[in-house]
């Protein structure tokens, strides 16, 4: 079990890392894909069942990892977010969605790719 949250967290890690390139390179289209979320049922069940099962990953891997303690908390934050989102209705989850990518400019998006990658390169330091 512990190798399976072990790869699972590397994968979102890696994910995080990737979505910073993007958002670094291409902040724009970032912007409209955010505006995309939750934008149909089968958008809103994958990308939040994805998100939970990151969060469970987090769960599992806690007590073996450097951070037990930031894992566990941030796992269950994610997990019951994405509980509450699932349970939102998707037209308002959408609309949110859609607000934050007419609101949010390109240079802020651009910006937020450093901590992003960062934030992806340390859960994955601390999950080994």
């Amino acid at each position: 079990m512990q190798n399976l949250t072990l790869v699972s967290v590397i994968i979102a890690a890696a994910w995080l890392v990737f979505m910073a390139g993007l958002m670094w390179s291409v902040p724009d289209r970032c912007l409209r894909w955010l505006g995309l979320m939750a934008s149909t049922w089968r958008i809103n069940i994958i990308e939040l069942v994805l998100r939970a099962f990151a969060g469970l990953a987090l769960v599992g891997r806690a007590e073996m990892s450097k951070a037990p303690t930031a894992f566990e908390s941030s796992g269950w934050f994610i997990v019951v977010t994405s509980i509450l989102l699932l349970l939102t209705p998707r037209r308002l989850h959408a609309a949110y969605a859609v607000w934050w990518s007419g609101k949010l400019p390109s240079s802020f998006v651009r910006l937020m790719a450093l901590p992003t990658a960062i934030g992806g390169a340390l859960i994955a330091y601390a999950a080994i």
